[in-house]
């Protein structure tokens, strides 16, 4: 006991007891500001109350959002249903002649004429374009033929002349014909933008006018008989269904004569632009047609008139064969009418 004794006054006199063998840390001034402003976690019920309260108003607020999205669906189905039930009645009517629809009979003889416009100028493109495929045909052959014929001038020398002289022609009424072939071309393009570009751009406001006109037609007599329901019947329900029928009539009054202002002006806009273009496509056509034939019987004259010439140098007895005498005065003949 006394030994135990006096181990306790040796540890006590060393450093203070039991706890003595845990060693003191000494904070810096700055380590104990950071541990003062260091963030102390609460977890009293109060603040338990606040976080289940507010996710809570989260819950609730994203419901009702839901639930105003919902109606506002809900309502625009409504709203294009009635829409479309008016349209189908309109449309039905209209085909089986017991309901009336706006005419104007100016404006919709110009629409049709259009139209017909539209088919007879598309009709035009195919022939130019069946026309253009087989003359392009017929000058690859008056090509390879003249190939022909200046191969055999080489080979045939007794009929090196008269081979030479068909290769020359052949060649040269080729060329005026790709000068043709390129003045088809540059009318099948310019017809082709003012049917499939110019006019169907036309006749996509024509659709749009048309579109507008039955909705405006569908409220218009829907109108017609609300106000009949209510000189009858006189109730709220049936003045509220009217003035909010009238409004919705008043917009599509309103679209229905703004379109059909649009579809006047771009139809007189088109007649003058197609009228310029058409006359100065239809010229040229014209005079390439012209130049092709006339250039043709130039060259040809002349081919048979040279021809005629060495022919008569070359012959002894100094006659030309009575085929090319024939085509001779027939020329003179031409020349003098």
């Amino acid at each position: 006991l006394d030994s135990l004794d006096n181990n306790k006054k040796e540890m006590a006199a060393e450093g203070g007891g039991v706890d003595s063998g845990m060693k003191t840390v000494d904070l810096s001034p700055n380590e104990r500001k950071a541990e003062q402003h260091e963030p102390v976690l609460k977890f009293d019920g109060d603040a338990q109350k606040e976080s289940s309260s507010s996710i809570t108003g989260s819950i609730e607020g994203t419901e009702v959002q839901s639930m105003q999205q919902r109606r506002s669906r809900t309502a625009s189905f409504r709203e294009w249903t009635s829409h479309q039930v008016k349209l189908t009645k309109q449309i039905m009517s209209e085909k089986f002649g017991r309901g009336t629809r706006t005419v104007d009979s100016t404006l919709d003889d110009r629409i049709e004429s259009l139209r017909d416009t539209q088919r007879k100028y598309s009709q035009l493109l195919i022939l130019t374009n069946h026309f253009q495929s087989a003359f392009s045909q017929v000058l690859e052959t008056q090509k390879s033929l003249a190939e022909q014929f200046a191969f055999l001038s080489v080979r045939s020398p007794d009929l090196h002349t008269e081979f030479s002289f068909n290769s020359e022609a052949q060649k040269r009424t080729a060329q005026n014909g790709e000068t043709l072939l390129e003045a088809l071309k540059l009318f099948f393009s310019n017809v082709q933008t003012i049917c499939s570009k110019t006019i169907e751009d036309t006749l996509q406001t024509v659709k749009v006018y048309e579109s507008t006109r039955l909705n405006y037609d569908a409220y218009r007599n829907d109108l017609e008989a609300l106000q009949k329901q209510a000189n009858a019947s006189q109730s709220q329900q049936a003045l509220a269904r009217l003035a909010s029928t009238s409004e919705e009539f008043e917009k599509h009054k309103n679209t229905f004569e703004k379109l059909r202002n649009d579809v006047d002006i771009k139809l007189k806009l088109l007649d003058e632009n197609k009228l310029k273009v058409m006359h100065k496509q239809l010229v040229l056509m014209h005079g390439a047609f012209a130049a092709y034939f006339s250039g043709n019987n130039s060259v040809m004259e002349a081919s048979v008139k040279e021809l005629k010439e060495k022919l008569q140098s070359t012959t002894p007895s100094n006659e030309s064969p009575a085929w090319l005498d024939g085509m001779g005065e027939s020329s003179e003949h031409r020349e003098d009418h």
